[in-house]
């Protein structure tokens, strides 16, 4: 009868011993971080968006997921400290390094993901990525008549708006907002082509390019790096036989007091 009973005491135990640890707050981080990437590695997003903090979620639309490289993780997942992002855990990848989360428990006792260092690497580069869907696709089309708000930013996911001949982003990502109208374009090519035309009335022959200007003319005119145009960082303004042209606008401005055919340069 006694070693009946010492069975079931150390059964009893086992069992609640079972229970504690299937209840116990490290599995349940572990368990949450699991849930999030596997959620992620098939492709889940609702799911794995419903998994992220409120702070974090603010800040993304489920979409923006697409953006993340899926790294499949080895199963492996470590805990590690207490930090002002929440307790951190690091799962291991197949390929080799780990991937961090950082968990905070919820008023509602469940635990959610507060920090991802993918998802610090894409808010990153949220600038580029926004300011491009805006630059390729959303003025384009605004200016062909349809509503910015009808486009959402594909980080954030919120509608861009419109003040003031600017296209702007809720989350901050376009700064100063992009000009629709590029007036700002148009006033910058009329400066430069003022510029090519004094260059000419210098003397010299008519340029092909703001580098050639700044060369032949000691740095007195034109810039050795050229000019970009203030709506497009990477589109720099080229000087064809008509004038100067914006490759981003696909807009010229004429300059009239051309010498396209004089070779001469000026002598001083």
């Amino acid at each position: 009868m006694k070693k009946i009973f010492a069975v079931a005491v150390i059964l009893l135990l086992f069992l609640v011993a079972f229970i504690a640890r299937e209840n116990s707050t490290g599995k349940k981080i572990i368990d949450t971080g699991r849930y999030y990437l596997e959620h992620l590695s098939s492709g889940e997003y609702d799911y794995a968006y419903a998994l992220l903090s409120d702070s974090l979620a603010a800040l993304l639309s489920p979409d923006v997921f697409d953006y993340l490289e899926d790294v499949p993780i080895t199963g492996s997942i470590r805990t590690g400290r207490n930090e002002s992002r929440g307790l951190k855990i690091s799962a291991i990848l197949q390929e080799g390094g780990a991937r961090t989360l950082w968990l905070r428990e919820g008023s509602d006792n469940t635990w959610r993901i507060s920090g991802d260092t993918s998802i610090d690497n894409l808010l990153g580069s949220a600038t580029v990525l926004c300011s491009s869907f805006a630059r390729a696709t959303v003025i384009p089309s605004v200016t062909s008549g349809e509503l910015p708000e009808g486009f959402l930013c594909p980080i954030c996911g919120s509608p861009y708006f419109e003040e003031e001949g600017r296209l702007f982003c809720p989350a901050g990502h376009l700064g100063a907002g992009l000009d629709i109208t590029g007036s700002s374009c148009r006033d910058k090519r009329d400066s430069l082509a003022a510029a090519v035309q004094e260059y000419i009335s210098a003397g010299y022959a008519y340029p092909s390019s703001f580098m050639e200007m700044y060369e032949t003319s000691n740095g007195l005119f034109g810039q050795r790096g050229g000019f970009h145009c203030p709506d497009d960082g990477y589109a720099y303004y080229e000087i064809t036989i008509q004038g100067v042209y914006c490759p981003y606008h696909e807009e010229i401005t004429i300059i009239e007091c051309q010498n396209a055919e004089d070779d001469t340069i000026h002598a001083d």
